[in-house]
């Protein structure tokens, strides 16, 4: 990672996945057979040791009742009624906005380090890790919750710096 540049839209994943689940009440292995996963996989994203596919994000958020946007990437707001997201529509929006762009399949896959057959299977409809799809998002200038899911507005969230003012310094008495 470059020194000063944002961290990925998807690196608080496991830390906003174990915050779901914990609300919810679940431990990590109820979680996985009830959204139709091995117990084990909840566990391994919990700590950090698999990023998952948009469609695994997907099930995950679905059975916690949280948006798969916010479950993922950290967009939105996790008290809103999600809807049932999938991204079975990924693939379309992706080819629309790649086109908008006047990009070539070959140019965009280069652009984050895929393979143009890669490429190609994610734009035919294909599943793709979060941290693939975020950096697609990112060349494309979009919000990658809109491109994996279709929520929210397609343009970028604005990222905010957060600065803490200095405490006055006090007189001596």
């Amino acid at each position: 990672m470059v020194k000063g540049s944002p961290n990925p839209w998807h690196i608080g994943l496991p830390a906003r996945l174990r915050k779901a689940r914990k609300r919810a009440g679940l431990t990590r292995a109820a979680l996985g057979p009830i959204v139709g996963l091995d117990a084990d996989v909840t566990g391994y994203i919990e700590s950090g040791r698999r990023l998952p596919k948009v469609g695994t994000v997907a099930r995950l958020a679905l059975g916690l009742a949280v948006p798969a946007g916010w479950l993922a990437f950290g967009i939105g707001d996790p008290d809103t009624s999600p809807t049932e997201a999938t991204p079975d529509d990924m693939g379309t929006r992706l080819a629309i906005v790649r086109n908008e762009r006047g990009l070539t399949k070959a140019a965009l896959a280069r652009s984050v380090n895929l393979s143009p057959s890669a490429f190609a299977k994610i734009e035919n409809g294909g599943q793709t890790g979060v941290d693939v799809l975020a950096g697609l998002a990112k060349a494309l200038g979009v919000s990658p919750a809109w491109l994996a899911y279709g929520e929210g507005a397609q343009t970028l969230p604005p990222r905010r710096r957060i600065r803490i003012a200095a405490e006055p310094a006090h007189a001596a008495d």
